[in-house]
């Protein structure tokens, strides 16, 4: 089926994007590096320990989101791990284009208007 075809090709051009290798190589730089390993580990850590008891960060015992603030902070100046979180939020960003763009596609219709803003929208009235 086409549509299968179609999904292929996004597939292999995502695949093959920069945005895909330049967040795969801060990813890698990052966990070369050990300072910033740990503290990806120790953030990791306290999010199963916070799943686990089935609490949300802010729910966490004092002592345990002071930890995480902590942790927050000294990733916020560590230049591998802010390398990969931009690269990483560059991906998603192209990400949610391509899904706006096949949602716009699929919510169009006479007018290119959806039915569900026909009360924002001049061009039904």
């Amino acid at each position: 089926m086409e549509i299968y075809e179609k999904a292929k090709e996004l597939a292999a051009a995502i695949s093959q994007s920069q945005e895909l290798k330049a967040m795969r190589d801060s990813e890698a730089t990052m966990m070369c590096d050990p300072v910033a390993r740990k503290l990806v580990e120790d953030y990791q850590q306290l999010q199963m320990e916070a799943m686990k008891t089935g609490v949300q960060f802010d729910e966490l015992p004092e002592e345990k989101q002071k930890q995480l603030e902590e942790i927050e902070e000294k990733m916020s100046q560590n230049k591998q791990i802010v390398a990969f979180m931009e690269a990483q939020e560059t991906l998603e960003q192209v990400l949610r284009s391509v899904n706006l763009i096949i949602s716009s596609a699929l919510n169009e219709t006479n007018g290119g208007c959806s039915p569900s803003a026909c009360s924002s929208c001049s061009s039904c009235s």
